[in-house]
């Protein structure tokens, strides 16, 4: 659901979405942030190995880069199955800026 999130947010905001590259450590759960990415555009993405979760949308010279909250990585990660729908509500339900650190230009946000 984070990965689905962070792409609609980024289209809505760039408008049509050509590349997303995914910084996260390279295992399930983490992985499955590009699983939302997937479902909700044809952009080109590409994984970065990464400790937390960072998404960095692109649309020609435009991007936009999200990065979880680092209170947040526990809460959404390595927790049990049967918590898996309820957390899944919840990032639904939450503002985008109460779950990432939004960065975009004219701001540097780097790779």
């Amino acid at each position: 659901m984070l990965g689905l999130k962070t792409c609609l947010y980024a289209k809505s905001v760039l408008g049509n979405v050509t590349k997303c590259v995914v910084r996260t450590i390279g295992r399930k759960p983490y992985l499955c942030a590009l699983d939302g990415v997937k479902a909700s555009s044809k952009c080109e993405i590409i994984h970065e190995e990464y400790e937390g979760l960072s998404f960095i949308y692109f649309n020609g010279q435009q991007k936009i880069k999200m990065t979880l909250k680092v209170n947040l990585l526990s809460r959404y990660f390595n927790r049990p199955w049967d918590e898996l729908e309820a957390l899944a509500n919840e990032v639904v339900q939450k503002d985008i800026s109460d779950l990432f650190e939004i960065v975009m230009p004219p701001f540097s946000i780097g790779g």
